[in-house]
């Protein structure tokens, strides 16, 4: 029988192991912080899947980078409707 290849799920989850000493390593806060990065990351499984060919590092890099746009997007839209609702304007 033949070797079947790891889903990127399961390469993401052994990058995120590799990491492990290093969030040991962070304060509480940190750690939090560091974990909710790699929750964020997690979003972007589905694309991750179209890319075997690239490095697991790599994927998970721009899906952190993804996560974070999109969380800054957001942002950006509740801070300019708070700004029309309460009469300021740019």
């Amino acid at each position: 029988m033949g070797r079947s290849s790891l889903t990127y799920h399961q390469r993401l989850e052994a990058e995120v192991a590799k990491w492990a000493s290093f969030r040991r390593a962070l304060l509480k806060d940190e750690r939090e912080i560091f974990d909710r990065l790699v929750d964020g990351t997690f979003r972007y499984v589905h694309a991750g899947t179209m890319c075997p060919e690239q490095e697991a590092f790599k994927i998970f890099i721009i899906s952190a980078l993804m996560n974070h746009e999109h969380r800054l997007m957001l942002l950006e839209k509740k801070m300019k409707n708070n700004t029309k609702l309460n009469g300021d304007h740019d």
